[in-house]
């Protein structure tokens, strides 16, 4: 009897130690007295060993709230915007939200973010096209000087109030709007007039989208509709098409250099002349926000038309549709500058003169924009 009370004694005090040791494993693992649990939130710098200062333990729920706490990680660190306009760290850079981000429509067909450095060219405003897929509102003012010795004509001048558009589709699609507006004509030989110009309409689309190397190569055809007041020489022949190749590839000092080409082919060759056309624009950045500009356009008479019998043309603006006009070769050259007011709005004003000894209607040319890219 007494072997059994010894034996049920001694079990009874071994589960005991047992039970006790356990205990104090379970703490350590859960309330350490040299090491405080953190959350994902902690900073590397705030981790540091505690003393007996936390002596209650972190439980496992504390940890998964601090997870479910902590934000999610921003697209870019450098990105302050708010206003959720989806641009958010595109092509390694961050582009924030601007008023124009809150226009609606245009901002739901944003404009390929990964060449927004580029400065559109300014001067030949209807033919020289800009290679990237933009949305964009772009009002355009011309005021064209008429040389004095022009046969029928005479001195005079030309203004020209027009709007263009662009609508990005996508990255390599979009669809541009580049003549519209209010004509002014006066001149000597045939008095003042006015009236609308002809409206143009087409698209583009980017072959060649090398985001790495900033180079772009685009291709597109733009219809000329015969809308216009005859008055101020628009109106005339049954409409022209314009098929043209653009490019353009930043250079290593952060300017842009852009070419492009095409035919003005029109429906009616008899009122209208055929001509094939060039331009080159070249930005150089002076500052943050401002560009010198450089350009130099061309257009080379494949074909004359029947309209009128004089031996001059009249442009990128007019087609007169002159009798005398194959062969004739007419260059001019542009300078002036670009000025970036926001990320969205933009200033650009060149001036523009004949270096051929052919001045069509063209004595001087003062050309400005302003640019609302979206």
């Amino acid at each position: 009897m007494n072997i059994k009370l010894v034996c049920s004694a001694g079990a009874a005090l071994v589960f005991n130690m047992l039970a006790v040791s356990a205990q104090a494993d379970e703490y350590t693992v859960f309330d350490s007295s040299d090491i405080e649990l953190v959350s994902a939130t902690t900073e590397p710098s705030e981790l540091q060993l505690t003393g007996t200062e936390n002596e209650v333990g972190t439980t496992p729920d504390t940890v998964f709230t601090a997870y479910e706490a902590a934000p999610e990680a921003a697209n870019c660190q450098t990105c302050q915007s708010t206003c959720n306009c989806g641009q958010y760290c595109q092509c390694d850079t961050c582009q924030s939200c601007t008023l124009c981000d809150r226009i609606p429509l245009l901002n739901k067909f944003p404009s390929d973010p990964c060449f927004k450095h580029w400065v559109m060219p300014v001067s030949n405003p209807v033919w020289s096209i800009d290679p990237r897929s933009l949305t964009y509102v772009r009002g355009v003012f011309v005021n064209q000087m008429i040389d004095s010795q022009t046969p029928v004509l005479g001195a005079g001048d030309l203004q020209v109030y027009a709007l263009q558009l662009g609508i990005a589709l996508n990255e390599r699609l979009s669809i541009i709007a580049v003549k519209d507006g209010f004509n002014t004509l006066q001149t000597r030989g045939l008095g003042n007039s006015h009236g609308w110009a002809d409206i143009a309409l087409g698209i583009k689309y980017v072959l060649i989208r090398d985001v790495d190397n900033q180079f772009l190569l685009s291709t597109g055809i733009i219809y000329e509709a015969h809308n216009g007041t005859t008055s101020v020489f628009q109106g005339n022949g049954q409409g022209i098409w314009n098929p043209y190749l653009t490019g353009g590839k930043e250079l290593a000092n952060g300017g842009h250099f852009i070419a492009n080409a095409g035919f003005h082919l029109p429906a009616d060759d008899f009122d209208n002349s055929t001509s094939f056309w060039y331009s080159l624009h070249y930005d150089h950045p002076l500052t943050e926000k401002l560009s010198a500009l450089a350009e130099m356009n061309g257009i080379v008479y494949t074909k004359s038309g029947g309209a009128l019998p004089v031996n001059f043309e009249g442009g990128d603006w007019i087609n007169l549709g002159a009798t005398n006009v194959a062969g004739n070769d007419f260059i001019s050259m542009a300078f002036g500058a670009d000025y970036k007011i926001n990320e969205c709005l933009s200033f650009a004003g060149v001036w523009e003169f004949p270096i051929t000894n052919r001045k069509d209607l063209m004595d001087s040319r003062t050309t400005a924009t302003l640019t609302l890219t979206f």
